[in-house]
């Protein structure tokens, strides 16, 4: 059976690899820097300009490409699945290493939409000071922002597109109370994975449309930023059980149990490495947030041969 799990896999690094000359490096093994994301509103200009100038040099390299084929090659076994928040870590930690390639000091924002929920046409993230708002009529195409007019060649060549939901409007995206009333009504990861995968997750996908309702919707570096906010909504419900720091429950595509010794799709690392966001290969916290407690672990397990795939370094491409 690994052995077809590893026949796929190098298929699968390969199609990413040659659409986009995609890196995709290990972590490291120990924290030697500390970052703290924050609210991409409450960056300086500097920081923001510093932000939009790395993530338009990925695009130049291809990167949103990769990232947009790898999450559509896998999106069946991370979506649906109690493998959504730990395989999400990962690949937002995949973008910001990425980011550090070419800025050792970027760190990934977050986009709060909870700010603006009633009326995200005002939500200055979705302005031409940020990342643009609603396609042009026609062909859908983004024309304003940091990301205005930018091409994708996965899954085809294109324009990156957005077509709100309600056709000049997103419609109304979850309040920040109608999050904290999840986390004070699920104890279980899996309730709470389903309610806000189904919820607050999905219903800035839908409403942004276009290329964000698909499951390339990584082509769209907004789609990191989304995804940050989902990843410090789950931080904050750890904050609330010292348990949830140590292990998760639930089940997987094919229904099986997910546990810390579960091994992620595709990276080949057990969940377990995930569960505490200024641990090994991660280290960092959010800028609300408390860090998360010291949790001892055992070395985390590697899947041999499908780590090895799919940690190979940018100069093997």
């Amino acid at each position: 059976m690994l052995k077809y799990i590893c026949i796929a896999l190098a298929v699968l690094v390969a199609d990413v690899a040659s659409k986009a000359a995609f890196p995709m490096p290990r972590l490291a093994q120990t924290c030697t820097h500390m970052v703290v994301r924050r609210d991409i509103v409450t960056l300086s200009a500097e920081e923001q300009q510093r932000f939009f100038r790395v993530v338009r040099e990925m695009h130049r390299r291809g990167w949103m490409d990769g990232f947009g084929s790898m999450h559509d090659h896998i999106s069946h076994q991370v979506h649906g699945s109690d493998h959504f928040f730990a395989w999400h870590r990962r690949f937002l930690r995949h973008f910001e290493t990425l980011m550090q390639e070419i800025d050792p000091h970027a760190i990934l924002p977050y986009w709060n939409w909870g700010a603006f929920w009633q009326n995200p046409l005002a939500d200055p993230v979705l302005s031409s000071a940020f990342f643009g708002g609603n396609g042009r009529p026609g062909d859908n195409c983004v024309i304003d922002g940091t990301e205005a007019l930018w091409g994708r060649n996965y899954p085809n060549k294109s324009c990156l597109t957005r077509k709100y939901r309600y056709g000049t409007g997103t419609g109304s995206f979850w309040p920040m109370r109608a999050v904290r009333d999840v986390m004070r009504t699920t104890q279980t990861h899996a309730q709470f994975r389903s309610r806000i995968e189904n919820g607050a997750h999905g219903i800035v996908h839908l409403g942004l449309g276009g290329d964000f309702e698909t499951m390339w919707a990584p082509v769209d570096v907004l789609f990191f930023l989304h995804h940050a906010m989902i990843d410090k909504v789950w931080a904050e419900w750890q904050t609330h059980d010292p348990l949830r720091f140590q292990n998760v429950d639930g089940t997987d595509s094919l229904h099986r149990p997910v546990t810390a010794d579960s091994i992620m799709p595709f990276y080949g690392e057990d969940v377990g490495s995930t569960l505490v966001t200024n641990g090994p290969g991660y280290c960092y916290t959010y800028d609300d947030l408390p860090a998360p407690p010291s949790v001892p672990r055992n070395k985390p397990k590697v899947m041999i041969g499908m780590n090895t795939l799919a940690n190979v370094t940018s100069e093997s491409f």
